[in-house]
């Protein structure tokens, strides 16, 4: 089952979001030593594979020397020591490279559990929710453009990431206000969401659903 947003999708929001936000206990791997030449970095002990990095998440590239220090969006994994990334926001095959650097410090941590959170609660609030021990009642595979979902997915990710930060002192505040702002924008975008469903896989909508009044049934 595949999460309606990804890490890199927040940063397109919020491009501050990971370094307001730091889960440690959610870092998928760290390290030093690591080039960084086109769209490739290389790093001895990187455990690309082994710590499951995938595509969607964001990498962390920093020496302050070399005038380096961002988050690029992970393309794809080659291998333990290996993994394609670019700048945040490129389209196949308008994505911009990485800078040229070496000696980099870098690190992986990701929201995978809030974006997991926010499908099952999107899922919910449009009548899909997914049984995995019953595949006739895996709702989930009607859903033809899972895009449609990403924006509000998003949303409340943010919201949860920034809810949990808010704790009383001064700059919790400016955090919380952050979250009720991606609360109600959660709302207004999940409210927008017409979502075809596709029931017998024939490639055309038999239901459009929103979350409020649940279907229109194709005759």
């Amino acid at each position: 089952m595949t999460n309606f947003s990804t890490d890199a999708d927040l940063l397109k929001w919020e491009p501050a979001v990971l370094r307001d936000i730091v889960l440690d206990h959610q870092c998928l791997t760290r390290g030093s030593g690591a080039t960084s030449l086109g769209f490739s970095v290389t790093a001895e002990g990187g455990n690309f594979v082994t710590s499951q990095v995938r595509p969607g998440h964001a990498i962390h590239l920093a020496n302050p020397d070399q005038g380096v220090d961002g988050y690029y969006e992970v393309l794809s994994v080659e291998s333990e020591t290996e993994l394609l990334a670019g700048v945040v926001g490129g389209r196949e095959d308008e994505w911009i490279p990485l800078p040229t650097a070496t000696d980099l410090d870098f690190a992986i941590r990701t929201f995978a559990p809030q974006h997991e959170e926010a499908r099952w609660a999107l899922l919910a609030r449009f009548g899909l929710e997914v049984d995995a021990s019953d595949a006739d009642t895996d709702l989930e595979r009607w859903i033809a453009q899972h895009r449609s979902l990403r924006r509000a997915s998003v949303a409340l990710v943010l919201a949860t990431l920034y809810r949990g930060q808010a704790s009383g002192d001064l700059e919790a505040a400016g955090l919380a206000r952050k979250a009720e702002h991606y609360a109600r924008l959660y709302e207004d975008e999940a409210a927008r969401v017409r979502l075809p469903l596709d029931r017998d896989a024939d490639g055309r909508p038999d239901d459009v659903r929103g979350s409020a009044s649940f279907r229109l049934r194709r005759d």
